[in-house]
């Protein structure tokens, strides 16, 4: 615990530092980038053969497996248990502990400190709540003398899964990092942490290239947007009528300014004037804004009153409301991927009101797109309006293009192509899978 807590002031009073550093090598990390290669995209969840291995197998069926597993946030958690379904087909009596939230506790998981309930984001929550997360790094420690386990599995929240891999690793427990962190963008030198897991599981074609080229064991699963795409739009509310009954036909063009209050502040009224110029060259198209999180109704519903033009707002709806969109904008985020999976053509946005931050955005990442389905794509699928100063009427050109003609054509065979990579079921059982392997 103590080593720990000195390792988090140390990486606290060293980030300035390495961050400079990291982008003095900006150039040569973005030239370092280009010549990845790429994993082929999985097609079908691969199982262990049995057959092909000269170790004696145990009967997974009757064995009690000891996994404890740490998520820090909502989304990592709805992985988690898709993950956790899928191994229980090959361990029904699999037990496990750790960090939660109260998905996995409906699953059966002893919940330690439900963190994926809380849901810290960002430098300031993640200050307020520093003492909670020593106390997690201590109960883990001690679980980990007290009852050894099988495996740990880390799910994503690289901040404080990092230091839980560095702890395991020292008691002598296997571990592998479900969705492992991009580092490749972000922060290269935590990979001497990350590459001590036996085995690193990621999500983008490029990243095992270049988790391997710096030491690391990774294997390629897919994006684990596939496994919960078809059953997410069953928990979702129903649709407008104006949506539900659309006759005669309607041309929807979906809004996606973003989920947390800033992204929301940032980008709706600039997408609003973007949609107000789109109505006057084609007065027959209709805008709508599918919304999940209602901590943000209040904000959106007073942006929408005073808007240029007419928005149908569509809170609790998402999933719903995709099938129904001829194209959209939509701000940086998983929602690029999932706009993409229900074979919508986006165009990228995600303004930055401050120099400074708008400035970073632009040079400090090594890496030549900010979008996935771009860098899944390697080349630019979704034009990115990324910046201070962004032209409503660049943002209208792009999505117009994507209404019909042979721009529309060519992105949406290019996305067809790619589905597979974050649009199918697979990655949970692949995961499993793996994790059968290493325990076995």
């Amino acid at each position: 615990m103590t080593r720990e807590f000195l390792l988090a002031l140390a990486d606290l009073a060293l980030g300035i530092p390495r961050q400079l550093l990291a982008f003095a090598a900006r150039k040569r990390r973005l030239k370092a980038f280009g010549t990845l290669r790429s994993d082929p995209i999985p097609t079908q969840p691969s199982a262990p053969d049995s057959t092909q291995s000269t170790a004696p197998q145990a009967n997974t069926q009757d064995r009690a497996l000891r996994i404890v597993l740490s998520c820090g946030d909502a989304s990592g958690e709805a992985h988690a248990v898709r993950m956790l379904k899928e191994l229980r087909r090959l361990y029904p009596q699999v037990e496990l502990h750790g960090f939660g939230g109260q998905e996995l506790a409906k699953q059966g998981m002893q919940v330690w400190q439900p963190l994926a309930d809380l849901n810290v984001m960002g430098f300031r929550d993640v200050l307020a709540q520093l003492p909670l997360f020593f106390r997690c790094v201590h109960r883990f420690a001690q679980e980990l003398l007290d009852h050894p386990p099988d495996l740990v599995v880390l799910v994503d929240y690289p901040g404080l899964n990092r230091h839980l891999l560095r702890v395991a690793k020292r008691a002598g427990v296997p571990v592998v990092d479900y969705i492992a962190p991009q580092l490749w963008a972000w922060a290269p030198w935590r990979v001497r942490d990350f590459r001590r897991a036996d085995r690193l599981l990621t999500i983008l074609p490029f990243e095992s290239d270049w988790y391997a080229r710096h030491g690391a064991s990774a294997s390629y699963v897919g994006h684990p947007l596939g496994d919960g795409l078809q059953a997410a739009a069953a928990s979702e509310a129903d649709l407008p009528p104006a949506l539900a009954a659309d006759s005669p036909p309607t041309t929807w063009v979906g809004i996606l300014p973003g989920s947390r209050r800033r992204e929301i502040a940032e980008n709706l009224p600039l997408l609003l004037e973007a949609a107000a110029i789109l109505q006057q060259r084609h007065p027959q198209l209709r805008f709508v804004l599918p919304h999940l999180r209602a901590s943000v109704d209040q904000q959106i519903r007073e942006a929408l009153a005073t808007a240029p033009v007419e928005v149908l707002y569509a809170p609790g709806c998402f999933h719903r409301v995709m099938p129904q969109l001829r194209a959209a904008w939509v701000a940086s985020g998983t929602a690029l991927l999932e706009v993409a999976a229900h074979r919508v053509p986006p165009v990228l946005v995600y303004r930055v009101s401050s120099r400074l931050g708008a400035w970073l955005s632009r040079n400090w990442l090594a890496v030549p797109y900010i979008g996935s389905l771009n860098l899944i794509a390697g080349r630019e699928l979704a034009p990115e309006h990324l910046g201070r100063h962004l032209s409503p009427q660049a943002l209208a050109d792009d999505l117009e293009a994507r209404l019909d003609g042979p721009t529309r054509a060519s992105v949406l065979d290019a996305i067809e192509e790619l589905r597979p990579a974050f649009g199918e079921p697979g990655p949970a059982s692949r995961t499993a899978a793996i994790l059968a392997e290493i325990v076995e």
